[in-house]
């Protein structure tokens, strides 16, 4: 017997590859997810069941659908989601590569270009041997095409499971300078970064839904790239580094439940999508982040833009019951502080924070507390010195290979790059020490002034730099034979 309209749903797709097409499908609704994965890879024409493929659905807004009866709802011939396929051999390329271009948003993803991109790379590959293994990783663009992420539409049952119980260690170390970022998967990150919400206060003050703000930790998750420095686990790390700051040095009295959530919400979108290539890189390629921002931190903008793109989308809003003179505030300074974090403007930030500290920091002040929220969020940024030697030092390796892999891309393209990038120059104890002498310690010292107990925090940077400047020692005498 032939299924009637009532046990069946209809689903109008438009297929995004090489070559665009509409076609419809109609599916049980008693349908597995497994089933329904099965009709939508015949829709895009791939045969049996890839390896690996990714199958994605979204709206023509780029919002994501679960494979389900319940997220795939009928739609019409004028509303048609969008279908994705990705198969293992794009794949493999995008855990190297992170897609060659980070996408924005899925439903306008450009197969046939990814495809024509990575032919052509085998071409090049194939006449360079011995430099394979050197250029199989350096990506051809490292830009969003567009300056909107999409929103993750979250699978009702993330919503379902049990609440995570940290055990009164667990909290009192969360609260540490300390903490070992390294040993928590992203679940219990997300579940971390969502305490840290509820113990600060944020979530009583302003309303805000548990579900809500679960979906909005996802969609900051979801919304990081999968570079070897600016991660997810840099966006926790940042955030973990702040709330002990302000526990550590008892800041957080001071603070009010709206500098709080300027703090939360600036340091997990700080680095949004981030492509994995720097400002100066956006800039020297003319990448359209630098276009779109007029060469002005267009990083930072970029990952503005994003954060507050989830936080439109009603199912992400966690700012949806706070007042528009309140959220106008709060949205200000979030912006500040994630601008903060572009170290062309970090100079500027020290001086205007040395010329308050002079005076007499006040805390009634306005703009003077803006600046410190700024200055915070800057501290946590670049605080991995600040953790034990043995959580520290791989992030050097992370971000040494993040910059190496931008240098390779600039030398190949024939663009302007800088010296500390460039693989045959670099040493990681020649990079911490200038960093860690030149940037850590006059930060971290200028913020004593305003804040109390920064020994915690200013002692392991200064152990970090005799640690480096020893190694550095060694590295010359190896390099001149003892001489």
């Amino acid at each position: 017997m032939a299924a009637t309209a009532s046990t069946c749903s209809r689903i109008y797709l438009l297929i995004n590859d090489g070559s665009p097409r509409n076609e419809t499908i109609e599916f049980a609704k008693s349908a597995s997810p497994e089933e329904i994965r099965a009709g939508l890879l015949a829709a895009a024409e791939i045969g049996g069941e890839p390896k690996g493929a990714i199958v994605k659905v979204s709206t023509k807004d780029g919002v994501l659908l679960p494979v389900s009866v319940d997220g795939l709802t009928p739609n019409s011939e004028d509303n048609r989601y969008i279908l994705n396929v990705k198969k293992d051999s794009l794949i493999k390329n995008d855990a190297a590569s992170a897609v060659m271009s980070p996408e924005i948003g899925t439903a306008n993803l450009d197969l046939s270009a990814l495809k024509a991109t990575l032919k052509s790379l085998e071409a090049d590959l194939d006449g360079l041997t011995e430099k394979k293994g050197q250029l199989a990783n350096i990506p051809t663009q490292h830009t969003p095409k567009r300056a909107v992420k999409r929103v993750s539409q979250i699978d009702p049952r993330y919503m379902s499971q049990p609440k995570y119980v940290f055990t009164d260690e667990t909290i009192k170390y969360l609260k540490t300078p300390t903490f070992d970022p390294w040993q928590w998967q992203e679940n219990e990150m997300l579940a971390l970064l969502e305490f840290m919400f509820v113990e600060l206060g944020v979530v009583d003050e302003f309303k805000i839904d548990i579900p809500v703000l679960r979906k909005f930790l996802q969609a900051v998750k979801d919304g990081y790239n999968a570079n070897p420095f600016h991660n997810f686990r840099h966006c926790f790390c940042v955030t973990q580094m702040m709330y002990g700051i302000l526990h550590t040095t008892k800041v957080v009295e001071k603070l009010t439940p709206a500098d709080k959530l300027i703090l939360l919400a600036a340091c997990v979108g700080h680095d949004l999508d981030h492509p994995g290539f720097n400002n100066a890189y956006q800039v020297n390629a003319r990448t359209d982040l630098a276009i779109i921002y007029n060469d002005v931190s267009p990083l930072e903008m970029h990952h503005c833009a994003v954060l507050f793109t989830i936080l439109k989308h009603p199912d992400t809003n966690i700012m949806s019951n706070i007042p528009d003179s309140t959220y106008r505030d709060i949205r200000k300074g979030i912006i500040r502080g994630i601008l903060a974090t572009d170290m062309a403007k970090h100079a500027d930030l020290l001086s205007q924070m040395k010329k308050y500290a002079d005076e007499g920091f006040k805390y009634s002040d306005a703009e003077q507390k803006s600046c410190l929220l700024q200055m915070i969020i800057k501290c946590a940024d670049v605080s991995n010195e600040v953790r034990p030697p043995d959580v520290a030092e791989p992030w050097v390796d992370c971000l040494l290979e993040e910059f190496f892999e931008q240098a390779d891309h600039e030398k190949a393209a024939g663009l302007p790059f800088a010296p500390f990038m460039d693989r045959e120059k670099v040493t990681k104890a020649g990079a911490q020490v200038g960093f860690i002498g030149f940037v850590l310690i006059p930060l971290y010292e200028l913020m004593a002034r305003v804040l109390d107990n920064m020994d915690p925090i200013i002692t392991p940077v200064k152990q970090a730099l005799a640690y480096y400047k020893e190694l550095q020692e060694k590295e010359k005498a190896a390099a001149t034979g003892g001489k």
